[in-house]
């Protein structure tokens, strides 16, 4: 192999590969822009709010829950630490 095309082979296989990854890399790019432009739109914003609402009000049934709970753990650890009846009474 004459040394003389390894740079020209080189030089090919790069530019090949950037036409390649341009033409792969386009259709993707434009479909992530669409994607930010609708997120940064009204549209999107409204739906955000939406689920942002529909969230917090999750949050907030779960901490209701976690409280109830707290509140029967209590109650349940009072009980265990209360002293027994002696059984011989």
């Amino acid at each position: 192999m004459d040394p003389e095309l390894i740079p020209l082979m080189i030089f090919t296989i790069i530019v090949l590969a950037m036409a390649g990854g341009f033409i792969v890399l386009l259709p993707i790019t434009r479909t992530l822009g669409r994607f930010l432009e609708y997120r940064m739109s009204e549209k999107g914003q409204i739906e955000d709010r939406e689920e942002r609402e529909v969230l917090l009000r999750a949050v907030e049934a779960l901490r209701e829950d976690v409280a109830r709970l707290a509140e029967r753990q209590d109650f349940t650890e009072r009980l265990l630490e209360r002293p027994k009846d002696d059984p011989g009474r």
